[in-house]
């Protein structure tokens, strides 16, 4: 799936905007796809949050997520979605770790 992103960063943050779509060559259709506007503030060393409007089609959530780095190497992230409407999940937690190898 093709996507396109924007990264504009700052002593204030770091502001995302992306999309994705996909082509059926057999329908001949272009289908918009995922989009989000995402928002990133590191607090300190180990700490950095994430405030985030997602959706497809007719699902949008926000997203709220905290990213602790444990290690070098080890991000532990707490998430909780919050369906904004009737068709996204009204709640949606989340926990994750992710392994970065290499320098």
């Amino acid at each position: 799936m093709p996507a396109l992103g924007l990264v504009k960063g700052g002593r204030w943050g770091t502001l995302t905007v992306r999309a994705a779509g996909s082509f059926s060559a057999g329908e001949g259709k272009l289908a918009f796809g995922e989009y989000a506007v995402e928002y990133l503030k590191r607090t300190s060393e180990r700490w950095r949050w994430v405030v985030a409007i997602e959706g497809e089609e007719d699902e949008r959530a926000l997203i709220v997520e905290a990213q602790l780095e444990a290690r070098p190497g080890l991000m532990i992230k707490l998430n909780n979605g919050f369906g904004l409407t009737s068709k996204a999940p009204d709640v949606a937690p989340e926990v994750g770790a992710v392994f970065s190898f290499g320098p």
